[in-house]
């Protein structure tokens, strides 16, 4: 029975004392909301956890370096030196004054041939004659020369010597002897250059 009352009186000293410590712990807690002291401390530790989120964002969003890139140097540039014009007079050849006169080109001298060029067949004028012409009654002898190389073709067009004072009658007598190759003249047989006249007459028929 004394066990009994020594261990009651023991257990009611430890409730005193626990009631005492939680009735402590609620004043304190009492005393710091009235204060503002809770509310600082709060907000102290709230604001690191902000700083260190936002810096760790602003950390994380920044690129990386670049790499560095081993570049050889640039070549140096070497400028040529400047190019010296040196002029060297030159000597005139020298000029012999002479009293005797140069002689004149000698011309060539124009071959006759002993067989003239003629045509390989002999065109008709009428075939040539225009009809504007003939409609104006032109008539009219054109009288050409032509020259005829040693291959038998023509050495240039023939050229009118006399006119038949129409023009569109010399233009078809020029155009009638282009049309129609002739053989080239000879001499002792063979072939030479040769100019030859020819008259060509327009005349109307009835």
């Amino acid at each position: 029975m004394a066990n009994y009352r020594q261990h009651d009186a023991g257990y009611n000293k430890r409730m005193v004392v626990g009631f005492a410590a939680i009735v402590l712990i609620h004043l304190g807690i009492i005393w710091g909301l009235a204060t503002g002291l809770a509310q600082r401390a709060f907000h102290a530790v709230t604001e690191d956890v902000k700083v260190n989120i936002i810096d760790e964002k602003k950390a994380d969003d920044k690129p990386p370096p670049p790499p560095k890139l081993d570049l050889p140097p640039p070549p140096q540039i070497q400028v040529p030196p400047p190019i010296k014009q040196i002029s060297i007079p030159v000597e005139a050849p020298a000029i012999t004054v002479t009293d005797k006169p140069v002689p004149p080109t000698p011309r060539p001298v124009a071959m006759v041939p002993s067989k003239p060029a003629q045509f390989k067949k002999v065109p008709n004028p009428q075939d040539y004659y225009p009809d504007q012409s003939k409609r104006l009654e032109e008539e009219g002898s054109v009288i050409l020369s032509a020259c005829v190389n040693p291959d038998g073709k023509y050495d240039g067009s023939p050229n009118v010597t006399t006119s038949s004072g129409f023009a569109r009658l010399d233009a078809a007598a020029v155009r009638m002897v282009s049309e129609n190759r002739m053989t080239p003249g000879t001499l002792d047989g063979k072939p030479i250059h040769s100019c030859k006249p020819l008259k060509i007459t327009f005349k109307l028929t009835k």
